[in-house]
């Protein structure tokens, strides 16, 4: 274990490495330009405040498309906050005569519908153990999970956890990854709460490694730091929260 430890570091901070600038320099990018036009106009050099008033909502898709561009998240939380972002830009600039909620809601429902269609084609995990009742055993090496309007409880017992997709529209999932192990190095989940709550459980032997973008709603990381699991294996949280929570503990 001595020999293979300092190895894994070292691997896990080269690749790391080798993906350029991540999402964390473009949103800080982001924010200087914002504070430089805001004190622009403090000094009325430019009417930045009045720019801003109406742009606003492309910092969203802005936001979203950085997101994309530096693999810091998956597809489905970046493309809920580009779409929010651009219904909001619409409205703002006249083209929604109903305001952003009149479009909001059917895209909500085509989004629905379009999980309806995809989950037909994830495979399922059945109810292994019977007497814990409400709750879906996975024994796979991924957990793909979509709530909308409803909720999911799943604990995963997977000796050879690699990760997953977890997606709440509406709804609220909790998963519990006490009893689940990792074989690799590390493993990576994909989070997205969207008016809706993700509660996940970790073994106090996970290291967990949070990140993500909270718009309107929250990202509380509440996992034990353990100076002895530095070697340990690595769960990687991106998160994305619309009005929504998610909560690891």
């Amino acid at each position: 274990m001595q020999t293979e430890q300092p190895g894994y570091q070292q691997t896990f901070h080269v690749e790391l490495g080798n993906r350029g600038p991540g999402f964390g320099f473009w949103l800080g990018l982001i924010l200087v330009i914002l504070g430089g036009g805001l004190l622009l106009d403090a000094f009325n050099l430019l009417p930045f405040g009045e720019i801003l008033g109406t742009w606003w909502p492309t910092l969203l898709m802005i936001v979203a498309i950085a997101q994309v561009a530096t693999r810091s998240s998956g597809f489905f939380g970046p493309g809920i906050l580009f779409t929010i972002g651009a219904l909001l830009q619409l409205s703002k600039l006249g083209y929604l005569e109903g305001g952003f909620w009149s479009a909001f809601w059917p895209v909500l429902l085509i989004l629905i519908g379009l999980s309806f269609i995809s989950s037909r084609f994830k495979k399922k995990e059945p109810r292994k153990d019977p007497n814990f009742v409400g709750t879906v055993n996975v024994e796979g090496s991924r957990i793909d999970r979509t709530a909308i309007f409803t909720g999911i409880d799943s604990r995963v017992v997977s000796q050879d956890f690699t990760g997953g997709e977890l997606t709440a529209i509406f709804g609220g999932i909790e998963i519990d990854l006490r009893e689940a192990a990792i074989q690799g190095t590390r493993a990576t989940l994909d989070v997205t709460a969207v008016f809706g709550g993700v509660e996940i459980l970790v073994p106090n032997s996970w290291n967990v490694i949070v990140s993500g973008t909270p718009i309107f709603g929250g990202i509380d990381d509440k996992s034990i730091r353990h100076p002895a699991h530095m070697n340990a294996p690595t769960l990687l949280i991106d998160a994305t929260a619309i009005f929504g929570g998610v909560e690891i503990h």
